[in-house]
């Protein structure tokens, strides 16, 4: 089997990283943009530098901006296309392409750390070993979860996919605010990243539902009451809300452009 990749950013060696802990046997292609790049290939990896047109799986490791930049049709229809571009849609990949074996993705960065879930969808022709044959490459990084259609992708990409960035920003203000109240930054991101984490465990553990877990501490008469009394004076709720149904819009938006 032969497996080619075009081009290269952050998640593509994760995706080779899974691969070859499958233990598929495979020739793996690789092509992208910069000798740089393909010295540090050669140097860590063995693969081939150059595009197979015979390739059984093209994997798009691509940004969505460079996707009008690259030639699909020298593949030939049988070839499993995987996408894993944000905002390009699986009709615009058979634009550009001869397969109709298009399966599009939808990972993200915290997989460089943890097993993360991927998100899919894929075209009707494509065969159960087909998609046996993906989730098997892509096991020892990804849970494969199956979506009905696109647009659930564009509700994920609003949902999860941007939550890393949504996290990221809360923590930002939290840590700001506690060095405003005269603790180290250091005391600051411990106290934000062993409260998240320990919370995320409880409630990975717990049999208890996500709303029983936060009355369980916010008392009537304590502190916890009284900040949440304060997200909700503010619309708290109502402007995530807000900016969630606005990224589901861009992400329809970045599919039918």
């Amino acid at each position: 089997m032969i497996i080619q990749f075009i081009w290269c950013w952050n998640m593509w060696e994760i995706i080779l990283n899974s691969i070859i802990k499958s233990k598929i046997k495979c020739e793996i292609y690789i092509k992208t943009r910069t000798m740089e790049k393909e010295n540090m290939l050669k140097e860590k990896y063995k693969v081939n530098l150059w595009i197979n047109k015979d390739a059984d799986i093209v994997i798009l490791a691509i940004k969505p901006n460079q996707f009008k930049e690259i030639n699909l049709n020298i593949f030939n229809k049988n070839t499993i296309i995987i996408s894993i571009m944000a905002g390009i849609s699986i009709k615009k990949i058979k634009e550009k392409s001869l397969s109709d074996k298009i399966i599009r993705t939808m990972p993200n960065t915290p997989s460089l750390v943890w097993k993360w879930i991927i998100w899919y969808t894929a075209t009707n022709n494509i065969l159960k070993n087909e998609i046996q044959l993906f989730k098997k490459l892509f096991s020892k990084t990804w849970k494969t979860i199956a979506l009905n259609n696109e647009d659930e992708i564009n509700k994920i990409t609003a949902l999860s996919w941007s939550w890393p960035a949504y996290y990221y920003y809360f923590t930002e203000a939290i840590i700001n605010i506690a060095k405003e109240m005269g603790l180290s930054k250091d005391i600051s991101k411990i106290i934000w990243y062993n409260t998240f984490f320990w919370a995320w465990a409880l409630l990975e553990k717990s049999n208890l539902d996500i709303e029983t877990l936060r009355k369980n501490i916010t008392s009537p008469w304590w502190t916890t009451q009284k900040a949440i009394e304060i997200f909700e004076s503010n619309n708290f709720k109502n402007s995530i809300e807000k900016a969630i149904k606005w990224a589901y819009k861009k992400a329809k938006e970045l599919n039918n452009n």
